[in-house]
């Protein structure tokens, strides 16, 4: 693994909150992730050990927390993240050092822009970043059985069913994940504020379609519905969202 950049450190008990960062944090060429911790105790070692210049740390964890080790390591010099799922820690976040305060689950916009503002902050230049691509292209999904980084253009909608959401993919998705669809326990509302807007439009209280799948938009009883490519039901279109839609169309 290269070290070359800032070196960074990853201490989370989720594998899918490691997961999550991973995939934007391997986007830069400005970092190069040296290790990723499960437990408090054994970071405060390995930032004892490795002497990173970042630690992206979550909070709550078994045995030692977040501020804990924070506490121990505070002679160190780097600059700390805190990553955690509980609102109510920011203030007591910001009495350390921490310069930024993350709530899960952690958006690719608000990750890449913390991750500029340390790079800049240590005078790093813009050809740094000039490997990080124009939007986030994966999706972590987690089932309960299995973590899955899921390419966006794999993803044909987002549907809500009941307590649950439905994630369909494409051919080459399904070819890949060996499944044609993943559920997942994440809101839609979280989706939508995951999936980039250029790319997902949320149509319906229940659907989340890729912009890019959208093969028709036609009316069908009475009733506005659009058509995806590789995927056989129609899908219902909110009134509110048909002018919209067809702006975006017509463009």
């Amino acid at each position: 693994m290269s070290t070359t950049g800032k070196r960074v450190l990853l201490v989370d008990d989720e594998p899918a909150a490691i997961v999550n960062l991973r995939s934007v944090l391997d986007g830069f060429d400005g970092l190069a992730v040296i290790d990723e911790v499960g437990d408090g105790e054994t970071a405060i070692q390995r930032i004892v050990e490795h002497r990173p210049d970042i630690v992206f740390l979550d909070i709550e964890m078994p045995g030692v927390n977040g501020f804990e080790v924070a506490k121990e390591t505070a002679h160190l010099k780097y600059q700390l993240v805190f990553v955690t799922a509980y609102g109510q820690y920011a203030l007591d976040a910001f009495e350390t050092n921490a310069i930024d305060y993350l709530l899960k689950p952690v958006r690719p916009s608000v990750l890449e822009k913390c991750v500029r503002k340390m790079l800049f902050q240590e005078g790093l230049v813009l050809e740094a970043l000039e490997k990080q691509p124009s939007r986030n292209s994966n999706l972590v999904l987690s089932d309960g059985k299995a973590t899955r980084v899921v390419s966006l253009d794999h993803i044909c909608y987002v549907e809500g069913i009941g307590r649950y959401r439905r994630v369909h993919l494409d051919s080459d998705g399904a070819g890949t994940h060996k499944t044609k669809t993943i559920i997942s326990d994440t809101t839609l509302d979280e989706f939508e504020a995951q999936l980039p807007d250029s790319l997902f439009m949320r149509l319906h209280r229940s659907y989340i379609i890729n912009l890019e799948k959208l093969v028709r938009l036609s009316t069908e009883q009475r009733r506005h519905v659009v058509k995806i490519a590789d995927v056989d039901p129609l899908i219902p279109v909110s009134r509110s969202k048909v002018r919209t839609l067809k702006a975006l169309i017509s463009v």
